[in-house]
C-alpha cells in the first residue's frame, strides 16, 4: 500500500517563507532594486528601497519589535473575542437549536445561504472572520458535513464578498476619502457618494453567491462527512425567551444609532457632519467597539438560552461555558506568533511595496484605454493582492496613479474603486500570506487534526474555486463597462 505524502505543516512553510523573502531582500538590496511612492492629494513621490534584513538594523528590528508585533496583531484580538461569544452560544444549546432544523434541508441550500451570509458580513470588516470561521463549523458539524469545509467555504465567501456586498461599510467609507483625494490632479472636486456603485454591487452579490455556491458544491465531495454527538438540550421556551431579549436588545441597539432623540445617538461620533462620518469614522464609538457590543449581545442571549433550557445550571457552568470553544484553538495562535514575525520582515524591508510600485508605475505608462485598460487594471490589482493582501494600504498606493490614469480613459472614479474592490478580493483568495487564510487553517485543525492541513495543499484545493470565481468577477466588471449600464444612483461608468 503506497503510503500518502504529508506536507511540512503550516508553520514550517511560514518559516520558509520568511527565509525565502529575506534572501530576496538581500539580493534586492544588493542590485538596489526601488520604487516611487505617490502621495495622494499633493502627489509628491517619495523613494523606497527594499533594505536587508540580514544587517545589523535588520535583525535588531526583528528582536526588539517581535512580540510587540504579535501583541497589537488584529486577529489575534478579534479570534479571542469571537471565540468568548461563540462558546456561549455553542455550549448554552442556543447554536443547535438554530443549526439543527437545517439538517432537514438539501445541502446546496445550506452552501448558498453560507455564501450569501460570508459575501454580506463584510458590513462588519475583518471582524466577519473571526466571528463566522466558528460559526460555520458549528453548523455543519450539526448538518452532518464537514466542518473544516464549513470553515473554508466561510473563508471563501467573505474574502470574495469584500469586493462587493449590499450594505455600506466603515471600509468604504474610508476608500471613498482615499479615491477623493487621487481625483484632484484631474478635478478639483469630487464626491465619492454613498451609493455610487450599489447596483453592480447588488448584481455582483448575486451572481457570485450562485457561481460559489455551484462550484463549492462540486468540491464539497473531497470532504468526509462528521456528526454531531453533543447531549445538549432544545428548548421552545427557551427559544422564546432569547428571542424576545434578543429583540430588546436590537432596539436598544438601533436606538443608539439615532440621532437627534431624547438619551440616542450614543453610537456615534457627533463630531462629524454627515450621518455616515458619525457612524463610520475614525473615532465613532460604533465602529471602534463593535466587537464588544456583538459579544455582550451574545453573551446575554446565550446565558438566557442556556439558563432556561437548563444546560447551563449555574454560575460555575457559565464561566466554563465562556470557553467551549476554545478547545483545540491552540494551533491558530502558533500560526499568527509566525505569521506576525512574517509580516515584519515583510514591512521593515519594504519588499511588497517596492515590488507593488513598480508594477504600478508600469501601468501608469502605458498607453491603451477602453476595456484594455480595464483588464490589465484588474489583473495589475490581483497581482499587487498577493504580495499586499491589506485593502487599504494597498488602495494608498494604486489610488493617485490607477484614479487619473483610468480618468483620463473617461471612466469614472467610482468604477474605479469598484475594479480595485472586485481585484483585492480575488487576489487575497491567491495569496499564500494573507492572515485570514492562516486563521482559517487554524480553525481547519481544530475540527478536523487528523488531517494535515498546510498552506499549499489548502490553495492547492481551492485554486480551481479562485480561479472561477476571478473569472467570474472580470466577466462582470468587463460586461458592465461594454453595456454602460449605470453603477449606482446617478452614478455612470464614464465622466
Amino acid at each position: 500500500m503506497k503510503r500518502k505524502r504529508r506536507s511540512m505543516g503550516p508553520v514550517v512553510e511560514i518559516i520558509l517563507l520568511a527565509v525565502i523573502v529575506s534572501f530576496i531582500c538581500l539580493l534586492f538590496s544588493l542590485i538596489g532594486f526601488s520604487g516611487y511612492i505617490t502621495e495622494g492629494g499633493t502627489f509628491e513621490t517619495t523613494l523606497v528601497v527594499v533594505n536587508n534584513f540580514f544587517s545589523t538594523a535588520g535583525i535588531k528590528h526583528i528582536l526588539n519589535n517581535s512580540l510587540v508585533n504579535f501583541q497589537t496583531l488584529e486577529p489575534l484580538v478579534l479570534v479571542i473575542l469571537s471565540l468568548i461569544a461563540v462558546s456561549i452560544l455553542e455550549a448554552s444549546g442556543l447554536l443547535k437549536q438554530i443549526f439543527l432544523p437545517l439538517k432537514k434541508i438539501k445541502p446546496i441550500y445550506v452552501t448558498t445561504i453560507v455564501m450569501f451570509v460570508g459575501i454580506i458580513s463584510t458590513i462588519i470588516g475583518d471582524y466577519s472572520y473571526a466571528l463566522l470561521f466558528p460559526l460555520a463549523g458549528i453548523l455543519y458539524k450539526y448538518i452532518g458535513r464537514s466542518s473544516s469545509l464549513g470553515v473554508l467555504t466561510m473563508f471563501i465567501a467573505i474574502t470574495i464578498g469584500y469586493g462587493t456586498g449590499i450594505i455600506y461599510n466603515h471600509q468604504m467609507y474610508e476608500l471613498g476619502d482615499i479615491t477623493e483625494l487621487a481625483t484632484q490632479s484631474i478635478i478639483n472636486e469630487y464626491n465619492y457618494e454613498l451609493l455610487s456603485n450599489i447596483f453592480l454591487l447588488i448584481v455582483s452579490t448575486i451572481i457570485l453567491t450562485i457561481a460559489g455556491t455551484i462550484v463549492l458544491e462540486k468540491f464539497s465531495k473531497k470532504y468526509t462527512r462528521n456528526e454531531e454527538t453533543d447531549n445538549l438540550n432544545v428548548s421552545k421556551k427557551a427559544s422564546r425567551a432569547t428571542l424576545i431579549t434578543f429583540i430588546i436588545l436590537a432596539i436598544l441597539f438601533i436606538y443608539c444609532l439615532i440621532p437627534g432623540l431624547p438619551k440616542s445617538g450614543l453610537l456615534l461620533d457627533k463630531t462629524q457632519p454627515t450621518y455616515i462620518g458619525k457612524l463610520f469614522g475614525g473615532k465613532s464609538p460604533l465602529n471602534q467597539g463593535f466587537m464588544f457590543l456583538i459579544i455582550g449581545i451574545l453573551m446575554v442571549c446565550g446565558f438566557v438560552y442556556g439558563t432556561v433550557s437548563r444546560n447551563i445550571k449555574n454560575s460555575d457552568d457559565y464561566s466554563k461555558a465562556l470557553t467551549k470553544t476554545f478547545e483545540g484553538t491552540g494551533y491558530i495562535f502558533v500560526l499568527l506568533f509566525f505569521m506576525s514575525i512574517l509580516y515584519e520582515i515583510i514591512d521593515w524591508t519594504n519588499f511588497s511595496t517596492v515590488i507593488s510600485t513598480n508594477i504600478i508605475d508600469f501601468i501608469g505608462s502605458t498607453n491603451i484605454s477602453g476595456v484594455l485598460l480595464v483588464i490589465l487594471a484588474f489583473l495589475s490589482i490581483i497581482i499587487i493582492s498577493i504580495f499586499i493582501p491589506g485593502t487599504m494600504a494597498k488602495w494608498e498606493l494604486i489610488a493617485p496613479i490607477y484614479v487619473p490614469l483610468l480618468m483620463r480613459a473617461n471612466i469614472a472614479p467610482s468604477f474605479t474603486q469598484t475594479i480595485f474592490l472586485a481585484a483585492d478580493s480575488v487576489g487575497k483568495l491567491f495569496s499564500p500570506i494573507y492572515i485570514y487564510l492562516i486563521v482559517a487553517i487554524g480553525f481547519m485543525y481544530k475540527y478536523d487534526k487528523d488531517s494535515n492541513k498546510s498552506i499549499i495543499g489548502t490553495m492547492k484545493k481551492i485554486m480551481p474555486i479562485i480561479l472561477i470565481l476571478g473569472l467570474v468577477w472580470l466577466v462582470i466588471i468587463v460586461g458592465w463597462y461594454l453595456i454602460g449600464l449605470p453603477i449606482g444612483i446617478n452614478s455612470n461608468i464614464t465622466l
